[in-house]
C-alpha cells in the first residue's frame, strides 16, 4: 500500500494565476488614473482652500493601510516561508515606519511646532525616503520571482529570519530618521517654505520617479505579471509613478497636484490591501464550502460505516485491525461474538488470538502474518476454540497491510468470518462426490471383473468336469489366463491413478521406447487408423518406468482410436521444451525448466469444454456401460504426476484432440537398449531352499507349488515373526521370498533387513502389488529385487535367476 503524502498547500495571491478578468480590471484602473492625472496636470499648481485635519487623517490612513498589509505579508511568509514574500513584508513595514516618522515632522499636529526635525526639509526628505521604499523592495522581489528562485526558508530558521528582517528594517528606519532629523543639511536642498520646486530642479524628485518606473519595468519584464499579487503590485507602482508626477507638477503644499498626489499614494497602498482583503473573503467563503463539504462527507462516511456494519453483520463477518508494533487488535462487536466474548472487551491482542487458535494451526497463522508483512495480503483459514462453550470453529482471516511513508508495515486490517458451516457443507459435498465416484467404480470395474470372472470360473468348471481332454483343457486354461491378465491390467490402472504402484524408473530415451512399441501401437489402433511418429532426434533423456510409459501411450492411443470410429490419423510427437514460470502459473508444484514433450494427437471428433475438464477424473467415461471403466486417462494422469510432470489437453468438437505429456528432463545418460534374447528358465540345481513368507493361504500355496516345479525346496511362514523364528533356527535357507504388505507390525522390507542381520549372505526377493501405504510412501529400496503381483512361473524363475546371480557377484 502506498504511503500517504501531505496535501498540497492552499493557493494564495502569490501563487494564484492572474486571469483575464483580473488583467482587464487592472488595465482599466491604470487607464482611469492615468487619464485623471493627465487631466489634472494643467491645474496641478492651482491652490486649494485649506482643509484642517487633512494631513493627520491622511497620514493615519496611510499608516493603517500599510500596517495591515505588513501583517498580511508576514502571515503569508509564516505559512509559505517564501523569501520574495518576506521582501514585500519588509518593504511594507519600512513604508509603515517611515510614514509614521514623517507624521511627527509636521508642525502643530501633536503640539506646538514639530516633534521631529527643524523645518520643511525634514518632512520633504522623509517623503522622498518613503517613495523610494516600495520600488527598492519591489526590484529584488521581481528578480527572485522572475528567475524562479524561490527557495523556502527551513521551518527551523523561518522565525529567526523573519525577526531578523524586522530588526534590520527598524535599524534602517532609525538611521534614516537620525540622518534627516539632525543632519538634513548634509542633503540637497529640496524645499523653500511650502514650495518644493527645488525637489525637481535638484534632480531628487525625477530620480525617485525614474526608480519607480524602473522597478515597474523590471517587475513586468521578469514576472510577466503571472500571479494576482504581481499584477496588482504593478498597478500599485504605476499609481506611485502618477503620484510622483502630479506632486512634482503642483510644486507646493495645498495645491491641486499636492492633494491629488496624496490621494494617489493612499490608493496605491490600498490596492494591494484591498486585493488581500478580497482574498480573505474568498478564503472565508471557501472555508464555508469546505466545512459544508466535510460535513456532507462526514455524513456519507458515517452512512457508509453504518451500511458496512450492517453488511458485515449480515455476512457474519467481524472487522479488525492489528497494530504490528503493539500487537493490539481493534475489532468490531461481531468479532467478539465470533470468539465467544461479550462485546466491548477492552484488552484483546495477537497473543489472545493465538491462544484461541488450535496449537496445530498456530504455525499457519504465524506464517500468514509474516507473509502479509512481505506481500501486503493476509489469507488464512485456522481453527479456533470459542470461549464459553469451547466449541471448535473454522475462522477465515482476510486482510491487507497498511504501510508507512518508508514502506514499512504498520498494521494489518481486514475481516474475519466463521466458515464452520461452509467447511462442513464442503466436506459433505466432497463425501457425496466420493460416493458418486465409488458408484461409478462399482458400475464399471465390477461389470468388467464379472465378465472376466465369468470366463475364468466357466473355463475352470469345464476343466474340472472334463479333465481328460488335454487339448480342450489347454485351450480353456489359456482363455482363463488371458482374462486374469486383463483383470491385472485393470488393477494396475487403479494403482497408477492413485500413484501407489511400485515403479522401477530408468533413465531412457522416449524415442527408443516408442520405436520398439510401434508394432503393438499399430495393432492396438487397428488398420483404419494411420500411425505417424514425429520424433526429435536430439531428444533429451527422461527418468521414468518404461512399462508405465508404454501403458500411458497405449491408453492415449486407444482413446484416440475410439474418437475416430471411421478411421483417421494418430500422430505421436516428441521434442524438447522449456517451461517458464508464466506457463506454470497454474501449477505451483512444478518447477520451471527443461522438459521433454510427448504428445498424442488424433483427427477424431474432439471434446467440448465440459468433457475436456473431466477427462482425467477417475471413473469418468463417455463410453457405454461395459465399454470401459474410465480409468485409462486417469492412469495417464497418475503416471505423469508420479513422474514429476503434467498433462495439457487441446481439443474442440470436430477438430480432434491433442494430449501433451510433459516430463522433466533427466541429467543422466540414457540406459542402453536391452538384449533381445531373454534369460533361460532357471531351475534349482543344488537343492536351494526358499523361505516363503505370505499371509494369504491361496497365494502361499501357489508360490510353493511354482517353486517346487522349479526344483526348489520350500519353508513357509505366514508373518514376519514366524519367518524370524525360522531364520534363527539351524535349517538351511538360501533365499527369502516375502510379501511386502503383511500383518503383525513388520513389513517385508523390514523383515529383509532383520533377516540379513541374522544371515548376512541371505538372498532376498520381495513381491507385492501395493507397497506405498505400508511403507509410508517411501517405496522399496533399489537394492531389493521386486516381483510384481500377479506373476507367472516364468517371471518368478527369471527373478530368482537374477537374485542368485547378484549373490554370486557380491560374494
Amino acid at each position: 500500500m502506498a504511503a500517504v503524502t501531505s496535501a498540497p498547500a492552499e493557493a494564495t495571491l502569490a501563487t494564484t494565476p492572474a486571469g483575464t478578468a483580473q488583467r482587464r480590471l487592472a488595465a482599466l484602473v491604470c487607464l482611469v488614473f492615468a487619464a485623471a492625472t493627465v487631466a489634472l496636470v494643467p491645474v496641478a499648481a492651482l491652490p486649494m482652500a485649506p482643509m484642517p485635519g487633512f494631513v493627520p487623517a491622511y497620514q493615519a490612513a496611510l499608516i493603517a493601510v500599510y500596517a495591515v498589509t505588513t501583517y498580511l505579508f508576514f502571515a503569508q511568509y509564516r505559512r509559505t516561508r517564501s523569501v520574495p514574500l518576506l521582501l514585500l513584508a519588509t518593504g511594507s513595514l519600512y513604508t509603515t515606519l517611515i510614514v509614521s516618522v514623517q507624521l511627527l515632522s509636521f508642525p502643530n499636529l501633536f503640539g506646538t511646532g514639530r516633534i521631529l526635525g527643524t523645518g520643511p526639509d525634514t518632512t520633504t526628505w522623509l517623503w522622498t525616503f518613503w517613495h523610494v521604499g516600495p520600488p527598492l523592495f519591489a526590484i529584488p522581489y521581481a528578480i527572485l520571482e522572475g528567475g524562479g528562485r524561490r527557495p523556502p526558508v527551513s521551518w527551523e530558521r523561518a522565525a529567526r529570519v523573519g525577526w531578523g528582517a524586522v530588526a534590520a528594517t527598524l535599524v534602517t528606519v532609525g538611521l534614516i530618521t537620525l540622518l534627516v532629523a539632525r543632519h538634513v543639511a548634509w542633503l540637497p536642498k529640496s524645499v523653500e517654505g511650502d514650495d518644493y520646486r527645488l525637489l525637481t530642479t535638484s534632480g531628487v524628485g525625477p530620480a525617485v520617479v525614474a526608480l519607480t518606473v524602473l522597478s515597474l519595468v523590471i517587475l513586468c519584464w521578469t514576472t510577466r505579471l503571472r500571479t494576482v499579487l504581481q499584477l496588482w503590485l504593478a498597478v500599485s507602482l504605476f499609481l506611485l509613478v502618477l503620484d510622483n508626477a502630479v506632486t512634482l507638477q503642483g510644486a507646493a503644499r495645498g495645491t491641486v497636484g499636492w492633494l491629488t498626489g496624496r490621494l494617489g499614494a493612499l490608493l496605491a497602498g490600498i490596492i494591494v490591501l484591498a486585493v488581500y482583503l478580497r482574498e480573505v473573503d474568498f478564503l472565508y467563503a471557501r472555508a464555508e464550502r469546505t466545512a459544508d463539504e466535510r460535513e456532507r462527507r462526514r455524513a456519507e462516511l458515517q452512512s457508509a460505516r453504518d451500511n458496512l456494519a450492517l453488511a458485515l453483520d449480515a455476512a457474519d463477518m467481524g472487522d479488525w485491525e492489528l497494530d504490528l508494533a503493539t500487537e493490539a487488535i481493534r475489532r468490531g462487536p461481531r468479532l467478539d461474538r465470533i470468539f465467544g466474548h461479550e462485546p466491548g472487551r477492552a484488552d484483546f491482542g495477537l497473543p489472545d488470538l493465538r491462544r484461541h487458535v488450535l496449537p496445530e494451526d498456530r504455525p499457519l497463522l504465524d506464517a500468514a502474518l509474516a507473509e502479509a508483512g512481505r506481500a501486503g495480503r493476509l489469507d488464512c483459514d485456522v481453527r479456533i476454540v470459542r470461549a464459553g462453550d469451547e466449541a471448535v470453529r473454522w475462522l477465515a482471516l482476510r486482510g491487507r497491510t497498511r504501510l508507512d511513508a518508508a514502506g514499512r508495515p504498520l498494521a494489518v486490517a481486514g475481516v474475519a468470518t466463521d466458515i464452520t458451516e461452509r467447511r462442513q457443507a464442503d466436506e459433505r459435498l466432497t463425501q457425496s462426490q466420493k460416493m458418486e465416484a465409488i458408484g461409478q467404480l462399482t458400475g464399471g470395474v465390477a461389470h468388467d471383473f464379472n465378465n472376466l470372472l465369468t470366463i475364468i470360473v466357466g473355463n475352470l468348471d469345464m476343466i474340472v468336469r472334463a479333465p481328460e481332454n488335454r487339448a480342450r483343457v489347454e485351450r480353456l486354461a489359456k482363455s482363463g489366463l488371458q482374462a486374469a491378465r486383463r483383470g491385472a491390467e485393470v488393477t494396475e490402472k487403479l494403482l497408477a491413478f492413485s500413484r501407489r504402484q511400485v515403479l522401477r524408473p530408468q533413465t531412457v530415451n522416449p524415442n527408443r521406447l516408442l520405436k520398439d512399441f510401434q508394432p503393438l501401437l499399430r495393432r492396438a489402433v487397428g488398420e483404419t487408423v494411420e500411425v505417424r511418429l514425429d520424433l526429435d532426434a536430439a531428444l533429451d533423456p527422461v527418468r521414468l518406468d518404461p512399462g508405465q510409459f508404454e501403458s500411458a501411450v497405449l491408453n492415449l492411443a486407444v482413446n484416440a482410436r475410439d474418437a475416430m470410429p471411421g478411421g483417421g490419423t494418430l500422430t505421436v510427437t516428441t521434442c524438447n521444451a522449456t517451461l517458464g514460470a508464466l506457463q506454470l502459473a497454474d501449477r505451483p508444484d512444478l518447477a520451471p525448466g527443461a522438459y521433454v514433450l510427448v504428445s498424442v494427437a488424433d483427427t477424431g471428433v474432439g471434446m467440448d469444454a465440459a468433457t475436456a475438464a473431466r477427462a482425467f477424473e477417475p471413473f469418468f467415461t463417455t463410453k457405454d456401460v461395459g465399454k470401459g471403466t474410465g480409468l485409462g486417462l486417469s492412469q495417464v494422469y497418475g503416471f505423469a504426476r508420479q513422474a514429476g510432470g503434467h498433462l495439457k489437453v487441446e481439443t474442440a468438437p470436430g477438430r480432434g484432440t491433442t494430449i501433451a505429456l510433459y516430463l522433466p528432463r533427466s541429467c543422466e545418460q540414457a540406459a542402453p537398449a536391452p538384449m533381445e534374447a531373454g534369460l533361460p528358465l532357471r531351475r534349482a540345481a543344488n537343492g536351494e531352499v526358499v523361505l516363503v513368507v505370505e499371509d494369504e493361504p491361496g497365494v502361499l500355496e501357489m508360490a510353493v507349488e511354482s517353486l517346487g516345479e522349479l526344483g526348489y525346496r520350500t519353508l513357509t511362514a505366514e508373518h514376519a515373526a514366524a519367518a524370524l523364528e525360522r531364520l534363527r533356527g539351524p535349517e538351511r535357507i538360501d533365499i527369502l521370498f516375502s510379501d511386502v504388505v503383511m500383518p503383525g507390525g513388520m513389513n517385508g522390507v523390514q523383515l529383509s533387513v532383520e533377516a540379513r542381520r541374522l544371515r548376512p549372505g541371505l538372498r532376498v526377493l520381495l513381491t507385492s502389488g501395493y507397497t506405498a501405504s505400508a511403507l509410508s510412501d517411501q517405496g522399496v529400496p533399489p537394492d531389493l529385487p521386486l516381483l510384481g503381483k500377479p506373476y507367472l512361473r516364468e517371471e518368478l524363475a527369471e527373478k530368482l535367476h537374477l537374485v542368485m546371480a547378484q549373490g554370486r557377484m557380491s560374494a
